[in-house]
């Protein structure tokens, strides 16, 4: 019998999880489960009892249902203790990028299954000055939309709310000056309006990236950057670019890196998985390999292919 620490968030989303839980659970006792349940109740409880979790040896594998930000708590604490503990993921936010990426089904009792039958897969992890990030860390344009878009509208129009949110940003575009500087002295410089560093196929449901660019374990990061337009036509390039993963334009310097340092000016806000996060100006990205273990089904070859 597997056991499982089963770490719920009631409020993530539509707070749907109220009316799936009961055949969530039934789904993980039909697959000879063992399940203990955690409820979510202050900021930080994920990261807690996912650490405390790991130290207690008690359990094979640790799911959490909730959105982004929950993810990262579990991933936070797993981390912390060092544990090479199996992890599930049941999506139930408002976009779900991660999940997205990874080919984790969005129906909760598939989702489930996938969580505790699934096979292992190492899956890499991104830390920003010593803070740990599942798939994204962003500034500038679109950034703000994932932690400041009403939940009311999320919950109504769920993607399409970051893409209405995301245009409105970009009437406001402001840049900031940044250095950036990876190991193998490739330097990049500009004006920029946005940047993510990222492990995902979507950010904050608005700019995406092809999946054939993407490894979710070669122990490399994406990083787009988006230079200030200097005219209507570059605003035009940067949303189509943006919408169909094409960053061969000028406006753009798209690369991969392992580690990477910062330089910009003192307070530019940054999104971590969803969550805001208060830069500074000295920043610096590392990619953990193969960092957490991460069950998935397996029925997406892309995913298969980007996890092998």
């Amino acid at each position: 019998m597997k056991r499982v620490l089963f770490i719920v968030n009631p409020h993530s989303g539509k707070q749907k999880i109220r009316s799936d839980f009961f055949d969530i659970m039934d789904t993980m006792s039909e697959h000879n489960c063992l399940v203990t349940t955690r409820i979510l109740r202050k900021q930080g409880d994920a990261r807690l009892f996912a650490k405390e979790a790991c130290d207690s040896g008690e359990y094979d594998i640790i799911v959490c249902s909730g959105g982004d930000g929950t993810l990262n708590g579990m991933v936070a604490g797993v981390i912390q203790s060092k544990s090479p503990v199996t992890i599930g993921y049941i999506p139930a936010g408002s976009t779900n990028d991660y999940a997205r990426s990874m080919g984790i089904p969005s129906d909760p009792t598939e989702a489930a299954k996938a969580a505790v039958t699934g096979h292992s897969h190492c899956i890499d992890v991104g830390l920003i000055n010593g803070i740990n990030f599942n798939y994204v860390a962003s500034f500038g344009a679109f950034t703000a939309v994932s932690y400041s878009a009403p939940q009311s509208l999320k919950n109504l129009l769920g993607h399409m709310a970051y893409v209405l949110a995301g245009i409105k940003d970009l009437t406001k575009i402001k840049s900031c000056h940044a250095i950036f500087e990876c190991d193998d002295a490739r330097r990049y410089e500009d004006d920029y309006i946005f940047g993510a560093i990222t492990n995902s196929t979507s950010i904050g449901g608005v700019v995406r990236i092809d999946e054939e660019l993407v490894g979710f374990n070669d122990g490399l990061f994406e990083v787009c950057l988006v230079k200030k337009p200097k005219n209507p036509a570059d605003l035009l390039k940067i949303m189509l670019g943006a919408a169909n993963s094409d960053f061969t334009a000028d406006c753009f310097d798209f690369f991969k890196i392992s580690h990477l340092k910062i330089t910009m000016p003192d307070g530019i806000p940054w999104s971590l998985d969803g969550e805001k996060y208060d830069g500074s100006k000295d920043i610096e990205i590392k990619v953990l390999k193969s960092a957490i273990n991460l069950n998935l089904l397996e029925t997406d070859t892309s995913i298969k292919n980007a996890v092998k």
